[in-house]
């Protein structure tokens, strides 16, 4: 029997060694398998969850890389989550269905996924990851002086930028105070960090399209042939073969929309466990005795339905906020 803390382990060491831009948690979850010899199909909610804590920690770490004074505590929250989660299994049960079916779609696709690799051997474009090429809006193109860049490529320049011309407010650090040529962008006078990340989504866009991804838009396209059972599980996810990727954006709540406030309607998991994270620290919603603890205020309480919750049960709370699209 393979403990959590086992598990934990050795998927975070796989998960470092992974190209997240094609990387599914089907495939981590095969591999876990095949390196334990034994069947973890009632582990997929858990595994999911720690693949959530995992992204979260990394984007945590990436984001304030740019600026490395700005968020000296950033990093060891989602530890905190992950620490907890190597204690609690089946705290996301109410994504296990969502995920089972993602997975499902994953591995009945994996043979004809094989030929295409076969024969493009361009997996990055059907992933949804940090190193996937986009187009780029006409005001993004003008800026960093490419039609087509990854979105951390993007990201980089911002900041190069950012602090070559003393952008960021002095007071808050996390705070950017756009120029004329970033206003330009962002049509606002301040912006924070992760605002700044989904406000980029407008401007970042799939390759080769001619606007942002919408969720009429974002319907089955790349894998027509899957059977009509299927055909529900592929819209629930929010893309068509962007789907496979663990960092494809999911149609949000009208509620978790408006709690966001950036207008985003479209953001992947972690995106918005970043977001809730930024939101519960500038807060100070973490119990002083029990940092794993949140203790809700009354916006948060209206999202989550709690006036309590820990860290690591995020994910599971905020599972009826991704909504299938139809």
């Amino acid at each position: 029997m393979v403990s959590d803390s086992e598990l934990v382990e050795r998927l975070q060491e796989v998960l470092r060694s992974s190209d997240l831009n094609t990387t599914t948690t089907a495939a981590l979850r095969r591999r876990l398998e095949e390196d334990f010899g034994a069947d973890l199909s009632h582990k997929k909610a858990f595994i999911r969850e720690q693949v959530d804590l995992f992204l979260a920690e990394v984007a945590a770490k990436d984001e304030p890389e740019e600026p490395k004074e700005e968020e000296p505590e950033e990093a060891p929250v989602p530890k905190e989550e992950e620490g907890e989660g190597v204690e609690e299994e089946g705290e996301g049960e109410g994504e296990e269905e969502e995920e089972e079916e993602e997975e499902e779609e994953e591995e009945d696709g994996d043979s004809s996924g094989a030929r295409k690799k076969q024969r493009g051997n361009d997996g990055k474009k059907r992933g949804g990851g940090f190193t996937k090429l986009c187009s780029l809006s006409p005001a993004l193109q003008e800026f960093v002086g490419a039609s087509e860049l990854a979105r951390t490529e993007v990201v980089k320049k911002l900041w190069a930028y950012i602090r070559e011309n003393n952008l960021q407010d002095q007071n808050n650090r996390r705070k950017i105070l756009p120029d004329e040529r970033l206003r330009k962008i962002f049509n606002v006078n301040s912006i924070d960090m992760f605002q700044m990340n989904k406000a980029l989504t407008k401007h970042i866009w799939p390759l080769n399209s001619e606007g942002p991804v919408s969720p009429d838009r974002s319907t089955p396209k790349e894998k027509p042939q899957k059977r009509d059972r299927n055909e529900g599980k592929k819209q629930k996810g929010g893309s068509s073969g962007a789907g496979s990727g663990l960092l494809v954006p999911l149609q949000l709540s009208d509620d978790l929309v408006k709690f966001i406030g950036t207008g985003e309607s479209m953001l992947s998991r972690s995106d918005v466990v970043k977001k809730m994270w930024d939101y519960i620290k500038e807060n100070n919603l973490q119990d002083p005795s029990d940092r794993r603890k949140i203790i809700c205020d009354e916006k948060l309480k209206d999202l989550l339905g709690v006036e309590t919750f820990t860290g690591f049960t995020v994910s599971k709370l905020l599972a009826p906020h991704f909504t299938k699209t139809k």
